[in-house]
């Protein structure tokens, strides 16, 4: 298990191609939030980032190679991608420089975000992150999300899987043991199980989004 905290075990996977959480595509559901939405998710109990005033921010962790950091920075949003493993960053580097998109990268533990990048994001977008860390530093993950987060900052979670698998990474989560963690810090806006899911995960993920407490 202590492997998962070291970035060679994940630059391995990269390299001896066992990133199958990879679909080296954007996340189909937050492609169909974004065309539909815009930066308008009052649907979905949360706000209008575009009447902030300011470019609003939003943070990746565990972004791999960040289709969908170029995803929401192709929709103007400020984007910070964070992961531990420089294999993945080398492509999203590439990639950004070619699409000309200000995407901030950063090869480092997420966990230390909160020192670095104290409550500088509007938006944290959560995508295979939660279920590939042990499922013992879950605390440790809603704890970065209120220090990286503003007050009223949002957490946009699309949970996977949630099917009870044994083993792991990844880690099948326990939703309603996850919604149990962030309750004090966080209230719940929305929750739903997207039809939008590509096909070999659909009904396999859960959409949630919180709202971090504060003034």
């Amino acid at each position: 298990m202590n492997d998962l905290q070291r970035p060679e075990y994940w630059d391995a996977a990269y390299a001896e191609e066992r990133d199958n959480w990879d679909m080296g595509t954007p996340t189909p559901v937050f492609v169909d939030l974004l065309t539909r939405m815009g930066m308008n998710f009052q649907p979905l109990g949360d706000r209008d980032y575009s009447a902030l005033g300011c470019t609003p921010r939003v943070l990746l962790p565990c972004s791999g190679r960040g289709y969908d950091a170029l995803l929401f920075a192709g929709y103007g949003w400020e984007v910070t991608a964070v992961d531990f493993a420089e294999h993945p960053l080398r492509w999203l580097r590439t990639e950004a420089a070619h699409a000309g998109l200000p995407v901030e990268i950063l090869q480092e533990d997420m966990f230390t975000l909160s020192r670095s990048h104290p409550q500088q994001f509007d938006l944290l977008v959560e995508y295979t992150c939660v279920c590939a860390i042990d499922p013992v530093r879950h605390a440790e993950f809603v704890a970065l999300a209120c220090e990286v987060l503003r007050p009223g900052g949002t957490v946009m979670a699309l949970l996977f899987p949630v099917d009870g698998r044994p083993g792991g990474p990844p880690f099948s989560i326990d939703v309603e043991d996850f919604k149990r963690q962030m309750a004090p810090y966080f209230d719940l806006r929305h929750e739903s199980t997207p039809s939008t899911s590509v096909k070999p995960r659909r009904g396999r993920e859960r959409l949630l989004l919180w709202t971090r407490r504060g003034s």
